[in-house]
């Protein structure tokens, strides 16, 4: 993963303003993560992007939407704009973004970009142009972005789904958990503090490890966004069913978690 990263999480609200920024950004943008904090995004993205970042925005936010890639400019300390390709999953009341300084020529946006759902471009020219033709072709990405709601008082005000992030150590071999949301305790009823600084993997049914290893091992070593399921350990041996988005940058793992209905297999043929 040679290109400049890092993490960004946004509230929901229509500012998208900044919560949480990795050191990484200092590499990638020049700012120190504290100059950014507390900021609303729009101040640093180009004017020629805004409408259309306003509009995804409104979409992942309103939509829910966990895994997409929007490509734009954000005015870097010495005044330029970089182009970064930031990868997107939306999480009940954050939203939590990895970020790359735009390489098109690496493997790693190769497989960024193949392996999320919807790829959106601020093109030059002022157009928003819907990237993976497999499953947003141009004539339905008016489609795509529309949506129901709207921000009221530029808040959410209706309900969304329960999920919670999970910022993963990715030099650990146990994946140490540096940090879980507030709405962790919503979906598998633990408190996040009770979590963090121990390895995920206390937290995943014995015969889910191989494959939660496995998709770890791919994200880190090709930078790939990946969705599993797996059985999330509760007290007394417990499982919640779950689904996770997985990304990751140089500073590490990000997991957005889900409830999902449990599967039923039967021995018959």
């Amino acid at each position: 993963m040679c290109e400049p990263n890092y993490f960004c999480i946004y509230d929901n609200s229509a500012a998208a303003n900044v919560v949480y920024l990795s050191e990484s950004v200092t590499d990638a943008l020049g700012w120190l993560p504290e100059e950014l904090t507390s900021q609303g995004a729009y101040g640093f993205i180009h004017p020629d992007d805004h409408a259309m970042l306003r509009q995804v925005h409104m979409s992942n936010v309103m939509n829910e939407r966990m895994s997409s890639m929007v490509s734009y400019r954000f005015k870097h300390k010495n005044g330029q704009y970089i182009t970064l390709d930031t990868v997107v999953h939306h999480c009940h009341d954050i939203v939590v973004t990895a970020n790359f300084v735009r390489d098109v020529t690496s493997t790693a946006y190769k497989y960024r970009f193949s392996s999320v759902d919807e790829v959106f471009d601020c093109m030059p020219d002022g157009t928003l142009q819907g990237v993976a033709a497999w499953n947003i072709r141009q004539e339905r990405m008016k489609q795509t972005l529309a949506v129901d709601y709207r921000w009221i008082g530029e808040k959410v005000v209706h309900s969304q789904e329960p999920r919670f992030c999970l910022i993963l150590n990715r030099y650990t071999e146990e994946l140490t958990i540096v940090f879980a949301s507030e709405s962790i305790n919503r979906v598998v009823t633990t408190a996040g503090d009770l979590v963090v600084g121990r390895s995920l993997y206390e937290f995943v049914h014995e015969r889910d490890r191989p494959i939660v290893y496995t998709y770890m091992s791919l994200v880190k070593e090709h930078g790939m966004v990946l969705r599993l399921r797996f059985d999330w350990l509760l007290d007394n041996e417990l499982t919640e069913p779950v689904e996770a988005i997985i990304s990751c940058t140089t500073d590490g793992i990000a997991m957005v978690v889900r409830q999902t209905p449990r599967m039923l297999f039967s021995d018959k043929a």
